[in-house]
Order: structure tokens, then sequence, then C-alpha cells
């Protein structure tokens, strides 16, 4: 009897690099791992296919496509023990799918690895953020996907990645009264959308030239401006399908309180409502208070937490007991 427990935690997507085409790839995205809220899956061998506990269905689907793709049997009880909230923006979808995938390649004894289990699941084809954010953790730029040839269905390349700081945090806020876009709706938005050669450029100048060194130097307040930055240019772009810079009506007044309550930076995380700003660990709490305040004030409830940027990878313990 083999059991295999998965743990994953979530991810901060910061904003597109690409958002043309003109030199053969799409998108091209920045993002973070983060320790919490995380997703947790235990997979065990079974008779036949059993799915307990939250997201059902996205489960299954994981289940179907990875055992299509691979060809085994879906002989699993899967028991999704805790999930990351679904369309907040925190990459709920691939964890899970990633989560779910990892256990079946560990029953099944499928010799993969997390780039292969995301393209067998359908995830990492615009965004590599998840998917490396799963597969090791850290502060993530991928160069997006090519849009034609022999590479164009796998996931995103991963360009750079580089550990967090243990002692940067990040004080996520999530407003209610707001959902993020599920897979289909975004690809209708992105269909929608007029590609952007202009601020790709700006995005990718500001990334390469102020937010990767700032991260190498261990300078926050830079690396707080270029977040901002970026996240602005980011919203403009999505303007017209967000009804706004962003998607939720507070969102641009809760970016504003945390950069005037001490955030070095501060932004939407993808399509929201989960709003972030970047401190120093002892700075942490107070400003977790004031985005608390802040939504209780405008009832849109108490979903504030701080957290970490996580270096790991996703955790995988394979147990195997002779009956």
């Amino acid at each position: 009897m083999t059991r295999v427990a998965v743990e994953t935690g979530s991810r901060l997507h910061l904003g597109f690099t690409n958002l043309g085409r003109d030199l053969g790839r799409g998108f091209g995205s920045i993002g973070v791992a983060i320790d919490r809220p995380s997703t947790s899956v235990v997979v065990e061998e079974s008779d036949t296919l059993e799915v307990h506990g939250e997201d059902r269905e996205a489960v299954r689907a994981a289940v179907q496509r990875f055992c299509g793709v691979f060809a085994v049997e879906p002989r699993v009880r899967v028991t999704v023990r805790n999930a990351i909230p679904e369309h907040v923006g925190l990459g709920s979808g691939t964890q899970l799918a990633l989560a779910v995938g990892a256990g079946l390649a560990a029953i099944c004894r499928v010799d993969t690895d997390t780039a292969e289990i995301a393209a067998a699941v359908n995830r990492g084809r615009r965004s590599g953020i998840g998917v490396a954010a799963f597969a090791g953790g850290g502060f993530i730029v991928d160069a997006g996907v090519a849009l034609a040839g022999a590479d164009r269905s796998r996931v995103a390349t991963v360009v750079w990645r580089h550990d967090m700081p243990a002692d940067w945090c990040f004080v996520v806020a999530v407003p209610k009264g707001g959902e993020g876009l599920n897979s289909t709706r975004e690809e209708k938005v992105f269909a929608a959308l007029e590609p952007s050669v202009r601020v790709s450029e700006e995005v990718c100048r500001i990334t390469q030239l102020q937010l990767m060194p700032a991260l190498v130097e261990r300078d926050l307040e830079a690396f707080g401006r270029a977040l901002t930055a970026i996240d602005s240019r980011t919203g403009s772009y999505f303007a017209k399908v967000q009804g706004g810079l962003y998607s939720h009506a507070a969102t641009e007044d809760l970016i504003a309180l945390m950069l005037s309550e001490g955030a070095a930076g501060a932004g939407q995380s993808s399509w929201g409502p989960a709003v972030y700003g970047v401190v120093r660990e002892p700075s942490a709490r107070r400003l977790q208070e004031r985005a608390r305040d802040f939504l209780a004030a405008r009832a849109l409830g108490e979903a504030v937490f701080v957290c970490h940027g996580r270096n790991t990878p996703a955790q995988v313990e394979v147990r195997r007991e002779e009956l």
C-alpha cells in the first residue's frame, strides 16, 4: 500500500513582462512563491477512483488528464485536506493540479518531473510562475511560451530564480465581493486585447534593471518601487477588461493605504482581488492591522494575512507499506 502526502504553498503573480507577439513568444511573467495559504493533498492506492474533500471536480479533471497522458489507471483515493481559496489571485488551480499529479506520479511509479506533470494536467501554458513555485519556490521570472515550433505545447520557460530574503514579508489582503478569472474567461480576455510592445518594453526594463538587481542587492525599497511600477503598467494594459486599473473597486485605495503605511511596494496579484504589500518583518503586523481596519470599515471582510517567500519546493512524502 502506498500513501503520498503533498503540501504546497501559494504564489503571487506580480505582472507580465511580455504582452506582445512580435518576438515569437507569448506572455512572460514575474511572481513569487509564498508559504501560505497552502494546499494539502493525500493520494492513496485504491480499487477505484475516489475523491474526497474540496474541489472534487478539479481533482477528477486533473486525475483524468494525468492518467490519459501517462497511460495509467486511476485506481487511487484522493483526499484534499486543505486548499488555497479559489479565484482570488493566489494560484489555487495550478497548485492543486500539480499536487494531485505529483501524488499520482509517485503512486503509479511514473518517472517524470514537474514540467511534464504541468503539461499533462494543462497548467503553465501562459504563466510559468505557479509551476516553478511548486518545483522550487523563490522569486521567479519566466519568458512565456513559444508561439510556434516544437516547444509550443510546453509550459512557460523559467529564465531566472532567486531566493527571497527571510526578513522580507508580504501582507496580503483579500477583499470580499471580488473574484478573479478562471482559465476559460482568461483566454477570452487575452483574445480581446491588442498586444502592446510599448508596455512590454517598459516592464522588461524595470524588471531587468531595477527589480532583479534590487533583490540580489537586498534593497527592499528599490524592489518595492519596481514592483509598484510594474503593477501600475500591468493594470493600465488590462483596464479595458477589468473596468479600471484593478478588478475590485477598493483595490486602488487599498494599495494607496499600504504604501502610505510603510509598504515598500504594493499591487494586485494576478486578476485579484488579492492585494499585496511588501515590508520588512518588524513592520508586517502593523500593516496587517491597518489593512484589516480598511476592509472592516467598508464591510469587505477581514481576510488579511502575513506570509514569507517560500524558497523550497512543494513537500512530497511517500510511504510504502508491504501488506
